[in-house]
């Protein structure tokens, strides 16, 4: 259970760390430019005008291309310059490609359409070429873009991770503390406990010493009390 729930906070963590810098970028790209990081840019196709290559809502992933590289049949993103798509980012094929004078005049169309787009795209409105196209991550993106649905699945669980990862850092760092704290305790007896055996080893040393040891002279009691019979006997037969 543990190493699934570290899994899980991995994972949330991973997805926080990757919003944020989506985010970021986002609201830093000046207006008119499509965000990228690393080159990529992150886009959502809207119509169904390049089914069934590109569903609509599919999630693309667009390589920024010099428009040199680009060849017939590759899927471009670039800015609209026609009526009413005028500045519109647009995704369609490649399906023709014209010298001008500025670079390379590219004609495209979408592959659910009947004829071409009535304007061809010139090189410096070219975004980038289609690299990747995922239905699935399109319509999870379009759900979690649902106000309605971006709390309760978005902020909810990850607020409510959140707070269990507080609770488990503050009960963690209680933990240590104790932790901490008993072993200074459990050091600080164990050098009052050497104190005192070194204590009682030097007073019993001393009582050894004071019992093994005679008079001022330095002889045994015994000898002393012999030698005082001794010259009491020696004066008695004197007199």
């Amino acid at each position: 259970m543990k190493h699934v729930l570290r899994v899980v906070n991995a994972l949330a963590a991973v997805v926080i760390v990757v919003a944020l810098v989506v985010l970021l970028r986002a609201t830093f790209t000046p207006a008119g430019e499509v965000p990228t990081i690393g080159g990529y840019g992150i886009l959502r196709t809207l119509t169904g005008s390049m089914e069934p290559a590109i569903p609509v809502h599919s999630l693309v992933v667009v390589q920024q291309t010099d428009p040199a590289e680009l060849q017939v049949g590759d899927i471009i993103t670039f800015e609209a310059t026609e009526g009413a798509l005028d500045g519109a980012l647009n995704t369609h094929r490649i399906v023709q490609i014209d010298e001008g004078s500025a670079g390379p005049v590219f004609h495209t169309k979408g592959d659910a359409n009947a004829v071409e787009d009535a304007q061809t795209v010139s090189a410096d409105h070219v975004i980038g070429r289609v690299v990747l196209v995922s239905a699935g991550l399109g319509v999870i993106v379009s759900l979690l873009t649902n106000p309605l649905l971006f709390f309760p699945l978005i902020v909810v669980p990850l607020a409510v991770l959140l707070v269990l990862e507080i609770r488990k850092m503050v009960k963690s760092a209680r933990e240590v503390a104790q932790a901490e704290e008993q072993a200074a305790l459990a050091q600080a007896v164990e050098i009052i406990k050497r104190q005192r055996e070194k204590q009682a080893e030097q007073e019993a040393g001393e009582q050894s010493a004071d019992a093994a040891g005679g008079g001022d002279d330095g002889s045994p009691a015994g000898e002393r009390d012999e030698a005082d019979e001794a010259s009491e006997s020696d004066s008695l037969e004197k007199k």
